[in-house]
């Protein structure tokens, strides 16, 4: 399995500059070491939506999703293989190898103007989003269903990361792991990560080549 999650990074690089992944050019997260925050209370349960979109993560870091009709709109690599997952405001995902469900629209898509900026909870504005956290250690991926597209976001030194969705900021906490050493914590402003939202949030290009089910790989 690791052989196949290296194959497809090395298919990714062709794509890429030369000797760079998708994620080596991942603009530096501003993160500010502090004190642990207080525990959460689990988010609220989500109303129902329609969900025409499927998200896969497989075990070796391939990242599928396809349309209800039958569309592959992108099949990608993670950095490494998943260890943990959150989807929309901070959910953890018990299940990776399990299909998930999404709809075709989110807040980030609709662009800036529909971003609770000012507001005291910013979670409601991550709804669509699924945050991955692999064995390489070193990247958060973020992946936005809607327009099939993934971002990075460089972590900061630590081992056995987990993340915590507060109102106002992005929370990692290092040491998550039996017997490990005492938490430490890195914290980044939800507005701090704009950027990475509106461009998460654009739209595919109308001349992009998708996926069916047979013929998974769109020529470019």
């Amino acid at each position: 399995m690791r052989l196949a999650c290296l194959f497809l990074s090395a298919v990714l690089a062709a794509q890429t500059p030369p000797g760079k992944l998708p994620w080596a050019s991942a603009a530096a997260v501003p993160w500010k070491a502090g004190d642990c925050g207080p525990a959460l209370d689990p988010p609220a349960p989500q109303a129902a939506a329609a969900t025409p979109l499927t998200l896969r993560i497989t075990q070796d870091g391939t990242v599928r999703i396809t349309h209800a009709k039958g569309i592959i709109t992108l099949r990608s690599g993670l950095p490494g293989r998943p260890l943990r997952a959150w989807r929309d405001d901070g959910r953890e995902i018990s299940d990776l190898a399990r299909p998930m469900a999404f709809p075709a629209s989110s807040p980030i898509l609709r662009g800036l103007s529909a971003l609770p900026i000012g507001a005291p909870d910013f979670r409601p504005a991550l709804a669509g989003l699924v945050w991955v956290l692999t064995d390489d250690e070193q990247m958060v991926t973020v992946i936005h269903p809607a327009t099939a597209r993934i971002g990075y976001l460089p972590l900061p030194g630590g081992r056995h990361f987990r993340l915590v969705f507060r109102p106002d900021r992005l929370e990692v906490r290092s040491g998550d792991a039996p017997g490990g050493a005492q938490d430490e914590c890195w914290s980044v402003p939800w507005l701090a990560l704009l950027p990475q939202f509106l461009q998460l949030g654009q739209p595919d290009p109308a001349n992009r080549p998708t996926g069916t089910a047979l013929i998974p790989y769109p020529h470019t």
